[in-house]
């Protein structure tokens, strides 16, 4: 019977696909006819050039700076206009709230993991052979990795077909001159309405900021929401508190419909997360852990490394479960009969194939990640919460000791960078026991040289700003590791004294422990004895640490750097950079050395499967990038 229903359904499948070809053919010779925007008045323009003018006119839109203090300065406040704007600008595109209720959607808010989590849920639909598509913030290297269509950016002329269509519309229909979206609100706008004309199957969809006044909240009808771990994050916005960062983000939830969340929930926010759901009509229950699912004969494999992944890839899991069953089933919430004081735990349940594989073989770059570029190593990970910090250096602290080889000699370096209202010293605080041999801090600048068209140009601060920041960062940096020192000599100072046995004066011993010398420990010591430099642009650093031995990085240092590379670093054999603190920093430095994004390149997954839908991480990124085993 299932093979007659997934014969059925393929067939279905078949004949949608060759109606949608004729739909976009149709629409395509519609906008040929009515034209997107000439460029420089040429009437050819290559799709590189019309992709660069598109980026261009949407980095027009970067207002997030103003558009973020006008929030900070709403906060608290009982109304907020974000989701009825992010209402008019579909209509002013032609998409109805009506229009949206047609999407399926799986709606995904947290702090940390909500985009892993969407991976893994768009990685397992897509090895059912569903139609995906899945939206996601911020890109790395190019604005298109925001909007997937079956794992995959779209590419550079539906992207700009889609854009000048949207971005045209909105321009006609506007009342006075500031009177276009900001940046993610159109990228929004944008994701809606792609993914409406692409007839997905499913869309799976990463929450911004926060969630109840998130543009993504303009969708009103998911068919499931997750919630991912929370920590303190965009606290200017959301809040200072664990309990109103819970508020916030269970926004998401709507009447009648699931909401899935991990029980390993910070402070109260657990409690928040109940009240709300209690108020917003909704259910909410636990997922449970991943190693009680029923795995077989197979081995328990993450594509993505760590272990903060297992309870992402269990909220996946039940998650993508849910909305099977409910295309399959039209599954009704079932409400508890009796006032729970607890949220319900989700039942485990046994994988099939698809599931094991789309676990196994998901993509999300830039999170424990590694990567080599000649004698170079790198550990990328984006984490920028006190949390996702501990993770990483978990994370790296294991993957740096498996990477190494017997007697190599080994360099280890920090490259930061910590962007927003978060805190530099309470992340560096934990990097500083990490015994880097030098720190590196760099703004998050690829190069020197972006344009307007750059997909990586940031208009919402300044080169001096940036830099400024960088200079702080290296003071507190300084401080935090000179600190752990003197904690270190002051505490075998004292046991040396206790292990003495000797009589001795107790206010002498306080003072010596607590640091009271004869000396100020800070002031004799000059800033060489903590090594770290300060780059203007990604490229300049990675330049200055390869010491010319590494081949593909190219190019000569704009700014003449504060000192040479030390002896040390010159003649290892093996250099471990972590790259950390921001995701911005992140997608920089794979703009240098992976500008097309290979390492998130697909390829398929189960020959037995119709061959159009389903993807696996290329070999080379399994080399380089172990697979999250326990």
């Amino acid at each position: 019977m299932h093979q007659i229903t997934s014969l059925t359904y393929c067939r279905w499948r078949a004949f949608r696909a060759f109606r949608g070809t004729l739909f976009r053919s149709t629409m395509d010779r519609a906008f040929a006819s009515k034209g997107t925007r000439e460029l420089s008045g040429t009437r050819y323009v290559s799709v590189d050039q019309q992709y660069e003018e598109a980026v261009r006119a949407l980095n027009s839109l970067q207002t997030n700076a103003a558009v973020l203090q006008r929030v900070r300065e709403e906060r608290g406040r009982s109304s907020n206009t974000n989701i009825p704007e992010t209402e008019a600008c579909l209509r002013r595109v032609g998409v109805t709230l009506d229009d949206l209720d047609k999407l399926s959607v799986i709606h995904i808010a947290g702090t940390k993991g909500k985009g892993s989590t969407c991976a893994f849920i768009e990685s397992i639909l897509r090895e059912h052979g569903y139609r995906t598509g899945f939206y996601s913030s911020p890109h790395l290297v190019a604005v298109r990795e925001r909007i997937r269509i079956n794992g995959q950016p779209i590419q550079k002329d539906s992207f700009t077909q889609h854009f000048w269509d949207v971005y045209n519309s909105l321009t006609a229909s506007k009342e006075s001159e500031g009177d276009m979206p900001a940046y993610f609100k159109f990228l929004t706008v944008l994701a809606l309405k792609v993914f409406l004309r692409e007839e997905i199957d499913v869309a799976v969809i990463e929450v911004g900021i926060g969630g109840e006044y998130d543009c993504t909240n303009v969708i009103r009808n998911p068919v499931v929401c997750g919630i991912t771990t929370l920590d303190l994050d965009h606290t200017s916005i959301l809040g200072t508190t664990f309990d109103s960062i819970a508020w916030h983000k269970s926004g998401i939830m709507k009447p009648n419909i699931p909401t899935f969340t991990v029980d390993q929930q910070p402070g109260s926010s657990l409690g928040v997360l109940m009240a709300r759901a209690k108020e917003k009509n909704s259910i909410l229950y636990l997922v449970p852990p991943l190693e009680s699912y029923g795995w077989g004969a197979r081995p328990l494999q993450l594509g993505l490394a760590g272990s903060v992944q297992y309870n992402n890839a269990s909220l996946a899991l039940q998650l993508s479960r849910y909305w099977m069953n409910f295309q399959n089933k039209n599954l009704m919430v079932e409400r508890p009969t009796k006032e729970e004081k607890e949220p319900e735990i989700a039942s485990p349940f046994t994988l099939n194939d698809e599931e094991v594989c789309g676990l196994r073989s998901v993509v999300w770059p830039g999170r424990s990640q590694m990567m080599s570029c000649g004698h170079l190593k790198f550990f990328i990970d984006g984490a920028h919460t006190v949390a996702s910090m501990q993770a990483c250096i978990d994370w790296f602290t294991k993957a740096s000791q498996f990477s190494l080889q017997p007697n190599e000699k080994v360099y280890r370096v920090l490259l930061f960078n910590s962007t927003g209202d978060r805190d530099p010293e309470t992340l560096l605080q934990f990097l500083a026991e990490c015994n880097f041999d030098l720190a590196v801090f760099t703004t998050n600048l690829a190069t020197m040289s972006m344009s307007a068209s750059s997909d990586q140009t940031n208009y919402t601060i300044s080169k001096d700003q940036m830099h400024l920041r960088c200079e702080r960062q290296r003071k507190s940096w300084i401080k935090l590791v000179r600190d752990l020192r003197k904690q270190k000599v002051v505490g075998e100072n004292c046991d040396d004294i206790a292990l003495e046995k000797t009589p001795v004066n107790q206010n002498e011993l306080h003072n010596e422990c607590h640091g009271e010398t004869d000396f100020n420990y800070s002031e004799r010591l000059p800033a060489s004895d903590v090594p770290s430099i300060i780059f203007p642009c990604i490229l300049d650093a990675l330049l200055w640490l390869s010491c010319g031995r590494c081949q593909s990085l190219q190019g000569e240092m704009v700014t003449p750097p504060a000192f040479p590379p030390p002896e040390e670093l010159r003649e290892a054999s093996h250099v471990q950079i972590l790259v950390t603190g921001s995701l911005h920093l992140v997608g920089g430095l794979l703009g240098v050395i992976d500008p097309g994004l290979s390492c998130a390149n697909h390829t398929r997954t189960l020959p037995s499967k119709q061959p159009s839908l389903t993807d696996l991480v290329r070999s080379s990124y399994f080399k380089s990038s172990p697979l999250g085993a326990p």
